[in-house]
Order: structure tokens, then sequence, then C-alpha cells
């Protein structure tokens, strides 16, 4: 068996120098440069070294090359040393070592590469200056514009790659503009970068800069915007309307910045309006909504005759012939007229309401064709506009209203004149004494005989004297009592009402809490609520004049109360006379001091004397005094 032992040991030495080649370079990859003046080939220096443990340590170095790594090898050779040129491309060496003691290394592999390595050669101008060119206001530079001079050791001028960019482009890679156009808003110094590259990939910059000029001063620079919205409003029969104000709603998106919303009001004292967004960024994309509004007293223009002429169009008699009358009748807004519009209405006049309690004073519309009674669907309140781009001042037009009056169904309240009216139909309250705790029924009587469709008044009780305890000959939700002693009566019958010469319109059940004339503690009060009836006759609304105690025609004359009172534009005085008299007005302020005299040479008849708004200066209340030969007409007039 120890036979054997020697051999192993024989064996087993073998494998051991097999491993006792080491090579001591980094047998890595490889890159070589294009000889100088060629396109086609470098020249390489490849040598490897490796040491071994066997003894005087000489080595012999053999290697294999393998042309553009494609698998066959082209090239065989014992030499230690590779010194040629070899084709533009990349290439695999193997080399191989062997010593003295019969012992091979392992193979040293690795790919060298023949490549270009010069990038191209480019020279550009320091910078350039430029005007914008009117009218487009913009300067535009091509990349070859700043180019001096460009070379290539191999690729031809004309098939090299060139780009363009600004400096402040964070983009990066080989850009691939070859032009640039600064506009208007883009005056000033600029720096460029500008690029060219070979067919192989290597890439060479220069930079410069350009300065865009406006020395014509025929392209100024806007960087915003206005934008106008303009329109008018009028009521349903054409009449312009004034002092309303408009509420115009922005939402903007602009290139830069965060969205925004802006809303506008604007007051305006004439019929049409122009609202203005200033200062807009451009080429932002703009939306909006316009809507219109009015405030003011919503019994303006509301009477006791707007319930007649509801009521006669719910029960038959006389159906509206305007679409608007029924939107202002629909005061509850439920698209319908009824019975409990009426009552709305009615609630207001009576001062149980300041305002209705759904609807406001006003509402504006959109214009429609009125020619469905029925068209609440087609009603629309508001405007809704776009600007997808916002490129200069921009005005929108055609922004129309029509302004609707709510609870006056006969549209008397465009503030353009006063509707026609007959002449004054008196009632009589017969003046008496009254004992403190004395109870007195006290009709209010008809001067002559009458048919009403309506009628309404307000008087004003003195609560330290007088108590009303009862009213009766009308409806009880035609009557209200107010806490300040104010008493006032909205009255409408279904049918026209027969009422003849001294027969009572309304029955008062008063109790003295003093000793005093009626006449002392119970005054008609026209500054609440106009007194006047409604007749089926042509012209339907005829004032109505309370006299109370003393003769309602003295020396023929008879004064009626001032009406609108409050008013805006204008108020009428109207007086009947059985005689030509010498008439005078005079309006003063509280402290006495005279603001407006006028003199009048009237006949008999009836005389509507006409104040303009104009003569009292601003508002407040003034004294009135109108005489007429003898007698004299006193009160206070209130002008907002």
């Amino acid at each position: 068996m120890h036979r054997f032992l020697p051999l192993l040991f024989i064996l087993g030495s073998c494998q051991l120098t097999a491993q006792s080649i080491t090579w001591v370079t980094a047998c890595t990859n490889q890159t070589y440069c294009l000889d100088p003046g060629s396109c086609t080939e470098g020249t390489v220096f490849l040598t490897e070294k490796a040491v071994t443990v066997c003894s005087g340590g000489f080595l012999n170095y053999t290697y294999k090359i393998d042309l553009f790594n494609d698998g066959s090898i082209n090239i065989q050779s014992s030499e230690d040393t590779v010194h040629q040129a070899f084709p533009v491309g990349t290439h695999k060496i193997i080399w191989r070592a062997n010593d003295n003691c019969g012992n091979v290394s392992t193979e040293c592999t690795y790919l060298f590469t023949i490549q270009d390595c010069n990038p191209p050669n480019l020279l550009c101008i320091n910078g350039l200056t430029q005007n914008l060119e009117f009218p487009e206001c913009e300067a535009s530079f091509d990349l070859h514009d700043f180019i001096l001079n460009v070379t290539d050791n191999c690729t031809p001028v004309n098939e090299l790659e060139f780009g363009l960019r600004l400096t402040s482009d964070t983009t990066s890679g080989f850009p691939s503009d070859t032009s640039l156009t600064f506009g208007i808003c883009e005056q000033g110094l600029h720096t460029l970068e500008i690029f060219v590259r070979d067919e192989n990939g290597l890439a060479n910059q220069c930079n410069s800069y350009v300065l865009v000029q406006n020395n014509s001063g025929l392209c100024p620079c806007n960087i915003d915007a206005n934008l106008s919205l303009s329109g008018c409003a009028e009521s349903a029969d054409g009449t312009t309307l004034d002092n309303y104000t408009i509420r115009a709603n922005l939402d903007g998106i602009p290139l830069q910045g965060q969205p925004f919303s802006k809303t506008l009001l604007q007051n305006n004292t004439d019929s049409c309006f122009t609202v203005t967004y200033d200062d807009l960024p451009l080429d932002g994309a703009y939306s909006g909504v316009v809507r219109a509004q009015r405030l003011g007293d919503p019994l303006v223009g509301v009477s006791t005759f707007d319930l007649v002429t509801i009521n006669k169009h719910i029960l038959g008699q006389l159906l509206f012939h305007s679409f608007f009358q029924v939107l202002a009748s629909d005061v509850n807004q439920s698209k319908t007229i009824t019975t409990f519009d009426i009552i709305e209405i009615r609630k207001l006049i009576l001062g149980i309401y300041d305002t209705f309690p759904v609807a406001p004073a006003w509402r504006f519309i959109l214009p429609m064709p009125d020619t469905n009674l029925l068209a609440f669907d087609a009603v629309r309140d508001s405007y809704a506009f776009q600007i997808p781009v916002l490129a200069a001042d921009t005005t929108l037009n055609g922004f129309n209203f029509i302004g609707v009056k709510m609870g006056d169904a006969n549209a008397n309240a465009s503030f353009q004149g006063v509707e026609d009216r007959g002449a004054p139909l008196l009632v009589r309250v017969t003046d008496a004494w009254l004992e403190p705790g004395t109870r007195l029924l006290v009709p209010l009587k008809l001067q002559e005989a009458v048919q009403l469709d309506g009628w309404q008044l307000a008087l004003q009780i003195d609560k330290h004297l007088l108590e009303i305890v009862d009213v009766s000959g009308i409806p009880p939700q035609s009557v209200a009592l107010g806490e300040n002693g104010s008493l006032r009566i909205a009255c409408v019958y279904d049918n026209p009402m027969a009422l003849a010469k001294d027969e009572a319109l309304v029955y008062l059940l008063v109790e003295a809490k003093e000793g005093l004339y009626l006449s002392d503690a119970l005054s008609l009060n026209n500054t609440q609520l106009v007194a006047e009836v409604y007749t089926p006759e042509n012209v339907p609304i005829r004032p109505m004049q309370v006299q109370i105690g003393a003769s309602p025609l003295s020396d023929g004359v008879r004064f009626v109360p001032p009406r609108p009172n409050p008013f805006a534009e204008k108020t009428i005085f109207e007086l009947s006379l059985d005689a030509p008299q010498i008439v005078r007005l005079e309006i003063a302020s509280l402290t006495g001091q005279l603001i407006y005299q006028t003199e009048y040479s009237l006949e008999a008849g009836s005389h509507a004397l006409q104040v303009p708004g104009t003569e009292l200066p601003g508002s407040g209340v003034w004294a009135f005094r109108l005489i007429a030969g003898s007698q004299v007409s006193t009160g206070r007039l209130v002008k907002f």
C-alpha cells in the first residue's frame, strides 16, 4: 500500500504549481483615441505582467486578439507587448503566461476600444443686440448667428448637429432648438448656450448673449390687462332704470401664481353700467358671473291696487297681459299666482312685514320674450362668461337686465312718472266731543255714490288720548293696527262694491282716554300709506280725501295731500277749485328757511302741481304750505 504514496505526492504537487502564476496588472478594459490625421484607426500599446513561484521567475507570454469582439481569433502572438494600429471599434485580447516549471496562468482577458476622442472645435461671437421688430414686437435669433467658426476632425461640418438654449433653461441633454424668439415682455439681457455634436456623439459648447431692446418705443411691455363688463337695465316696458347695483364675480387661473377669485360691487346712478377688473395677468383663463340687484323700499310701487289687479287675474275677471306682471305678483316664488301672494303683499302694505319673506324688493332678470304667462322656467337671474386666454384689454358687452318690482302688478314703480288718477273721493268723519271712558262708533262716510274694487288708507291715532277698540264693516285680514297708533287698511272686493252717498266705508269703535274732540286725536297719515280708492272706471285710481271735522270744501277749495310722499324724483300736489284762484306753494326747511316758492294762476277745476326733486337739496324732511285764497294746507315732505 505504501508504494502509492509518492505518486499521490507528485500529483498533489502538480495541482499546487498550476496555481503559482499570478497576474499583477489590472487586466481591465482600455480605450485609445484615433491617430492624428486618421478617422479609421488608432495605435495601442498593451502589455500585462505576471509573477511565478517557480525558481528563476522566468515567464513566457502569448496573446490572442478577437477583432471587433465577434467571437473569432484574428491575431495570435508570443510577444509580451502589443504596439500597433487597430481599426475603430471594440476588440478583445486574451493573455496567457507559463513558466519553466510547466505552470500555465489563468487567462487575462479584456476589451480595448479605438474611438474618436476629439469633439468639434467651436468658436462663438461675444453677443448680439437686436431691436424688437414692429408690428410683431418680436426679436428672433438663429444659432448660426453666434458661430464664428466650427470644425471637426472626422465629421463634415454639414453633418454636425447643433442646438441652442437659454442658460436659465433647466432642461438637460443636448438641446433640440436651433433658434430663439423673444417677445414684447422679454426685453433685456439673456445669456445663451450654443452646442455642437459630431457623428460620434462628441459635443462641445460655447456661451454668448443677446440684448433685446425697444428703441422705437412702439412695443411697450404689458404684463396685465383690464377686463370690462357693460350693459344696461330697464323695466319691462322699456323704461330706463337707475340706482341699482351690479355684482360681478370673477375666477382667474393665471399662467403663473395661484388661482384667485374677485368680487366687484358697483352702484350705478345711470341706466347703463361698466364694471372693470384692473391689472389681470395676461394669458390667464377667466370665468365669471354677473348679477344686478336693487334694494330700496319694498313698498315703493306696491299698493292695494296691485291686490285688486292680482285678485281679478286669479278670478279670471281681467287676466294679466304680460309675464312680467305674473313674475312681479309671485312674491312667494311658487311659480304660481294664488291668494297666498295676495296675503303676502297685503301684509307688506299693512306694515306687518318690512320686506317680503322670500322675494327681494326688486328682481333683475335677463331679457326674455314676453309671450308666455307661464314662462317661469325660462327666467334667468345672471350671466355666465368665459375667457380662455386674456390676450389684451377686453370689453364684454350685452349684460342687459330687466328690473321687476316685486309686488307691483301694475308696474308703476319705475320712478318715471305717476299713473293717471281721477278726481279725489271725499270721505267725511263727523267730529264729536268724547268724555273720558266714552266709546263711540265712528263711520267714515262717502260723500258720493261710487263703485269700488278696493281701497286703502292709513290713519294716525294719538294713543295717549284715544284707543281704537274695533274696526268693522270690512274683512279683518284687511286691517292692521300698529303699536305706535297707526291704523292701516287695505281692502279688496272680489266684485265691484256699489256704495251709496253717506254710506260708511268702514266703522271705527273708539274709546276716549281723556275729554277731547275726535279731530284732536284722529288724523290721516298719507306718509305711511297713500289714501286712495280703486274703481272699475277708465281711470281706476282716485285719491281719497279724508276730512275729519271741518267742511272738506271751504271757500271752494279742496286739497289732496302730496304724492308720492316720501319721493325721489318728484311729488305732486293736487287740489280742486270751484272758481279761479291765485295759488302759492312754499317749501321750507324745518328751521324756517324758504327753499322753494312758486305761484300759479289757476282756473276752476282739478289741478296737479308738480315739484321736481332737484328743487330740494339732497334728502331730508321739509315743511310745505299750499295757499289758495284764504285756505291753507300744510304738512311735511320727505325726500330720499
